[in-house]
């Protein structure tokens, strides 16, 4: 791996042409860029919004992007530090941190104490779920993550079925309409939006998938599914509508998309957050993800203010009431 290349290819949500996606102002960007002894250690990278760095901007999650999986600790104090000074010399009040699930690398959890140890503090905890794919790489059955559902599973993959991708045009506004229509079902607001969809999965045909699911011709479930690193992929969003079906597809579509990702070589698959905007857990949606195989952890907020005192400031502890999950 080259010296200078971040880990997975560096986060989708870092990427410059994200951000031009969600046509952010070039003077609201920020960058920070550490350096030990000539070598990259690793990114901070955000928006500006109202005097606060917003790592995660439009996105689920942001976070420092870092080169090695393992760095040494002195490398992440050194990167934190050094961002929170060039930050406080930008004239910046705070550094919000949409952070990435633990499981993401070995060095998630030891950056988080990082930040924690340098005056961050959790402003918001999602319970967060994904499907840990090494198992399934090295020759266990993808039906074994399914206990109960299992036969129901293998009932649906013996009768017509396809999952196509999507890009534009009928297909991808009947994708749009399920999605949306399972939101309202359970009392949520519409989702990203049809041209939104259209315009991530131009900007990143390698990286972002449109999928809908057909049972015996009718499209019944549709997901959204980004590559948010070489070896990621994140579940941006999933639901069926409008059948009559005498079993739900969900079960059936968790199915094909963990077999899709563990085709495309990824190592965990992120079926995403299980809790409500406050951070209160959604135990139904807890409880069907786990049936189909997914581990829990959590998914962090974190929050630095800056005050000044005397002729320089000092980071206190964060003081929001919640900034949600992401987008």
């Amino acid at each position: 791996m080259s010296p200078e290349r971040l880990l997975g290819g560096g986060l989708l949500f870092c990427d410059p042409r994200f951000h031009d996606l969600n046509a952010v102002p070039a003077d609201r960007r920020w960058r920070y860029e550490h350096r030990r002894e000539g070598r990259l250690v690793g990114v901070v990278e955000g928006v500006v919004n109202d005097g606060v760095l917003l790592s995660g901007h439009s996105a689920p999650f942001g976070g420092p992007d870092l080169v090695r999986a393992d760095p040494p600790i002195e490398d992440l104090l050194e990167l934190v530090g050094g961002a929170l000074e060039a930050a406080r010399a930008d004239g910046l009040s705070g550094v919000r941190v949409r952070s990435r699930p633990p499981v993401y690398s070995p060095a998630e959890p030891v950056l988080e104490y990082v930040l924690l140890n340098s005056g961050f503090t959790v402003e918001h905890c999602d319970v967060n779920q994904h499907v840990d794919l090494a198992p399934l790489h090295a020759g266990v059955d993808p039906l074994s993550l399914f206990k109960r559902k299992r036969p129901y599973v293998r009932t649906a993959l013996a009768g017509p079925h396809e999952l196509v991708e999507v890009s534009g045009g009928e297909d991808l506004t009947t994708l749009h309409r399920i999605l949306d229509a399972n939101r309202a079902a359970h009392g949520r607001p519409p989702g990203l939006p049809r041209d939104y969809l259209e315009r991530v999965r131009a900007a990143f045909p390698d990286r972002v998938w449109l999928l809908l699911l057909r049972v015996d011709g009718q499209a019944v479930a549709a997901a959204v599914v980004y590559r948010v690193l070489d070896d990621v992929d994140l579940l941006v969003a999933w639901g069926d509508a409008g059948h009559e079906l005498e079993r739900s597809p969900m079960d059936l579509l968790a199915h094909l998309l963990v077999k899709r990702s563990l085709q495309g070589g990824v190592r965990l698959f992120d079926l995403g957050p299980s809790s409500e905007k406050d951070g209160t857990p959604n135990t139904g949606l807890v409880n069907f993800k786990r049936s189909v195989g997914a581990a829990a952890g959590t998914r962090k907020v974190l929050l630095a203010s800056f005050r000044e005192r005397g002729n320089s400031s000092e980071v206190v502890p964060g003081s929001g009431h919640g900034s949600g999950s992401g987008a």
